[in-house]
């Protein structure tokens, strides 16, 4: 069996280990972006790891001929996507963290609830999400009377 110093050299080592690749981890992420062009190669979107828009570009033009909701629709859903996209990134890098971590007795709610924090981000991109934000727009053109 062993003793208590034994147990607890094993546990300072494995929280140790565990520091290290969450600061591995933040810092990759502080670099980390993902880019996505919208399906009718009108509109490219970048967003870091916490889902902030880093840059915005306009292909082609296409964007001056489009309705201002028909743009806006474009720009939420490339932005839904590629918030998704980062999301899964940043899932992917903390998971296998925290599946290292051994299970705590007695200490209830030390799980990690990753559904519940980021929402499924096995979701097709976020599909949903963008379904539910087109809805949302489209309500809010509807109720929005014509402007000038």
């Amino acid at each position: 069996m062993e003793s208590v110093e034994e147990r607890l050299a094993k546990a300072m080592q494995a929280l140790e280990t565990t520091r290290a690749a969450v600061a591995d981890a933040e810092r990759r992420l502080r670099e980390a972006s993902v880019t996505v062009t919208s399906r009718d190669r009108s509109v490219e979107v970048t967003v870091g790891a916490q889902g902030d828009l880093r840059a915005l570009r306009f292909h082609d033009g296409k964007y001056r001929s489009m309705a201002p909701a028909q743009l806006s629709a474009v720009l939420l859903e490339t932005i839904g996507q590629a918030r998704a996209r980062m999301t899964r990134q940043v899932v992917d890098t903390y998971r296998p963290i925290s599946e290292s971590v051994p299970e705590l007795p007695g200490m209830p709610g030390a799980e990690i609830d990753w559904e519940r924090l980021f929402g499924s981000a096995d979701d097709a991109d976020g599909a949903a999400a963008r379904r539910k934000q087109a809805g949302r727009l489209r309500d809010e053109i509807v109720e929005d009377p014509a402007q000038p």
